[in-house]
């Protein structure tokens, strides 16, 4: 965990609690937590990259990554491996240099490429047999900020970027 420098999110499932919601005019309502968000925040101020792959579009989606500062947003992806590895290029980082959070079999080809792969409790069972971390937390319920923890404090950045909150 010590040389990642990269997280890479899926959207439903992992950002979200895998919910779609629709209104009655066809406009796509997504829940975002808000302590994932913080803690996004918290592992880019700590220099480490954030990146979004999902498989589907959304003008919410858009939004939320806009108003958490992620640059790297892949949006109807029917490759995620090769979308991470798109990632990867941009970044200028080798894909072993990246963690991903994904819940679903379409994740699993990119979660192999990367150097540590989470998933929330809620994943399918076979996510969760191969990946590296399974969180306490399902998606969209702080999962994403559980893992952002691990990560920072396994490469001693925790204390650092809480020194901004804690007296």
């Amino acid at each position: 965990m010590k040389q990642i420098k990269a997280l890479v999110l899926d959207v439903d499932g992992v950002l979200t609690d895998s919910s779609i919601y629709f209104t009655d005019k066809g406009q796509e309502i997504k829940a975002f937590n808000a302590k994932d968000g913080h803690g996004i925040k918290m592992i880019m101020r700590a220099g480490i990259q954030v990146a979004i792959i999902t498989g589907r579009k959304s003008k919410a989606l858009k939004y939320r990554a806009q108003e958490l500062g992620i640059e790297h947003v892949i949006e109807d992806a029917k490759d995620k491996k090769e979308a991470l590895k798109k990632i990867a290029i941009k970044l200028g980082i080798d894909p072993s240099e990246i963690a991903y959070m994904g819940d679903d079999v379409v994740d699993l080809p990119a979660m192999a490429l990367c150097g540590l792969s989470v998933a929330p409790s809620d994943a399918i069972d076979l996510v969760k047999e191969k990946v590296d971390i399974v969180t306490d937390n399902p998606g969209g319920k702080g999962s994403v900020r559980q893992a952002i923890e691990i990560i920072l404090k396994s490469q001693g950045l925790y204390d650092k970027v809480m020194e901004r909150y804690v007296a």
